[in-house]
């Protein structure tokens, strides 16, 4: 990392260091040894202070909060403040404000100096930075192991889905685990009968659940591209309406002639030459950014799998929206499992639990499984599953890789199909614990919230679904899981006894090369203003450079405007001008940007299905262009505003005096 990045890292500590000296002045002292201190860190070990190590003291304070006992742990930066007490050297004003000297959780917590301690601690975990060439080629070889470790899918998912009514799926309660209880090696006669009939009542769950999801016809719902790569493309490049392939496993649920183009006068032109159906493509794998610790691996779906995934997700999205399904789970608003976690916080009646690898664990046996009264809809997950993946990170890892899992992060069908799973397996527990009856599901599903692999339920089940979720090979997180105390954490969420302590996250710093970043950056800056982090909130500011920052105004929060939020109201710096055909002043600003296009303009049959798939309204016609690729990219432009009414300034001032003058 570049001496100039180091500095932005350590400003960003001092920034909130200077913050948290607004907020107790009395320790202004403590808090500039503080910085000292990892200013010369800084300089020994570079960046990995401030993404690796600082981070990772994070989580100490998170598992403290729930234990309500400071641990030691050997960690850098965890020195104590004597060989007595676990109280970390570090920031050890805020931790005295959280714990007493012994280490124990005080009774009333300063919950301000836990979000400053949050924000030090996590508030560069989420920099977008390149991992290493190590830490790639090990989450990728992890990658591949935990697939190896899952069960092998049944002969029913080699096929094309259409004999599903004449299988038979194993029911949970005889699923993966059978070895488990066959040999008795991990729980005991009592425990295995038990556990058996747990997972019984999760199946009859699961097959309520899905039969209640109604039958599933392609031909009803949408159908779509979604915005990143795909096997055959990267992204924005390549024209996805015309197929690279339509391989015949997915040709038997999703016929080529009915759902990859616009008409079937083009059929004769275009099977000929191309051949379609044809392969079956693979997946690709690809990382991307996430935190230093590990990227994120995605696999790119073949563009014809997308495209038919894309029109069962917006099934499963009408259904679980129009059934009782929808007060647990909402693909849109990860703000009611925040406050529901938020609540949590404050009865101690529910928890909230992250799973590991989510994806990753989730098998096609378990899938086939939850959804087996569903034949339709389990036909469909077959036709449109990517069977292999191809992999070209790391030389080591297989080449080409026959998937055990359902699904990997990229697949449109991950995030509702796990959302469903995790939902019935969590309802199941419930109600076997209950002793209630299958008819009180609807009752019972109003205590579970599920957006993803993020899970809140009541407390009292949080032993007995831990417990089913390892023998489906399914792993709780347990550094991200909460049930005890007063802390709980969701959908990006941090809570303790309803106050919000949620750190502030750098994300990026400015890039003059691309103005995404800048945008990024008004957006961070504007949230550490709205938290109290005033330092940060200008440091953030002020490292935009002069020539655009002066075309970005200051406005009142909650304004609309784009633009640096201020409690002082708006001020620019940038041109004004009277505009004389609509009467009113005009400053100059940067502004986002919506889609953009690139790309060589394609012609053909395909431009056709492009149309009727994006349906531009007449508003859009102008700027909407037929044959090229729409690309959702972050950007800014130049553009003259209307001069706001609301808040008179000197500069609105100035311009109508010019006018009145002229």
């Amino acid at each position: 990392m570049t001496k100039c990045r180091s500095e932005l890292h350590l400003g960003f500590i001092r920034s909130v260091l200077l913050d948290a000296t607004s907020y107790y002045p009395n320790d202004q002292l403590e808090f500039e040894r503080d910085y000292l201190r990892l200013e010369s860190l800084s300089r020994t070990y570079g960046d990995r202070v401030f993404l690796l190590d600082l981070p990772a003291v994070r989580k100490v304070l998170d598992r403290a909060l729930e234990t309500c006992v400071l641990s030691r742990t050997g960690l850098p930066l965890t020195r104590g403040i004597n060989s007595r007490t676990p109280v970390p050297r570090l920031f050890r004003a805020l931790w005295l404000r959280v714990f007493d000297i012994s280490g124990c959780l005080t009774q009333h917590i300063d919950t301000t100096a836990l979000f400053l301690l949050n924000t030090l601690l996590g508030g560069l975990k989420k920099y977008r930075q390149e991992c290493s060439d190590t830490v790639l080629f090990n989450t990728v070889k992890e990658f591949f192991d935990v697939d190896e470790a899952l069960p092998p899918p049944s002969t029913l998912w080699d096929g094309d889905g259409l004999d599903c009514g004449t299988h038979s799926p194993r029911p949970l309660a005889r699923g993966s685990g059978d070895a488990d209880f066959r040999q008795g090696e991990l729980f005991p006669n009592r425990e295995r009968s038990e556990l058996r009939s747990v997972l019984g009542t999760v199946q009859q769950v699961a097959d309520r659940v899905v039969v209640e999801l109604g039958e599933y016809f392609p031909s009803d719902h949408a159908f779509r591209h979604g915005p990143g790569a795909t096997a055959e493309f990267k992204r924005g490049k390549g024209f996805k309406y015309s197929f690279p392939s339509w391989g015949p496993r997915l040709h038997a649920v999703f016929p080529a002639e009915e759902f990859a183009f616009a008409n079937l006068s083009v059929l004769g032109d275009i099977l000929k030459p191309h051949g379609l159906p044809g392969i079956e493509e693979a997946s690709r794998l690809i990382a991307v950014p996430k935190t230093q610790k590990a990227p994120r691996l995605i696999a790119a779906e073949p563009t014809a799998h997308q495209w038919c995934q894309q029109n069962i997700k917006d099934f499963l999205d009408r259904r679980i929206s129009s059934t009782f399904i929808g007060d647990s789970i909402d693909f849109r608003r990860q703000e009611l499992s925040q406050e529901a976690a938020r609540h949590g916080s404050v009865t101690g009646l529910t928890a909230t639990l992250d799973l590991s690898s989510a994806s990753d664990r989730l098998s096609c046996q378990l899938v086939e499984s939850v959804f087996r009264r569903n034949h339709s809809l389990l036909r469909a997950f077959i036709a449109s599953r990517t069977r292999y993946i191809r992999n070209s990170i790391d030389k080591k890892s297989p080449k080409l890789h026959k998937l055990r899992k359902f699904s990997s992060m990229g697949s449109a069908l991950t995030f509702p199909v796990q959302s469903l799973v995790f939902y019935v397996i969590c309802l199941g527990v419930g109600l076997y614990l209950s002793g209630g009856r299958l008819g009180d599901i609807k009752r019972l599903g109003r205590q579970v919230r599920i957006y993803g692999d993020d899970i809140v339920v009541p407390v009292e089940w949080v032993p007995r679904i831990v417990e089913v979720f390892s023998h489906l090979h399914l792993k709780v997180n347990e550094d991200k899981s909460f049930w005890n105390g007063k802390f709980r954490e969701s959908c990006g969420l941090d809570a303790y006894d309803g106050d919000d302590v949620t750190a502030a996250y750098i994300l990026e710093y400015p890039d003059e090369a691309s103005l995404g970043s800048i945008a990024s950056v008004v957006d961070v800056s504007n949230n550490l203003y709205k938290k109290g982090l005033w330092h940060a909130a200008d440091l953030l500011r002020k490292s935009v450079p002069l020539v655009l920052r002066n075309l970005i105004p200051t406005v009142p929060i909650g304004s609309g405007y784009f633009g640096f939020e201020s409690i002082c109201g708006f001020s620019t710096r940038s041109k004004t001008r009277w505009n004389k055909h609509l009467q009113y002043g005009e400053f100059q600003s940067l502004v986002p940007k919506g889609d953009s296009t690139s790309g060589t303009r394609h012609e053909g049959h395909a431009n056709l299905l492009q149309y009727f798939t994006e349906d531009p309204s007449l508003d859009q016609l102008s700027s909407w262009e037929s044959g090229l690729v729409s690309v959702v990219e972050p950007s800014l432009r130049k553009k003259w505003l209307q001069l706001p009414l609301w808040c008179p300034t000197r500069t609105q001032k100035k311009v109508y005096e010019a006018h009145s003058l002229a």
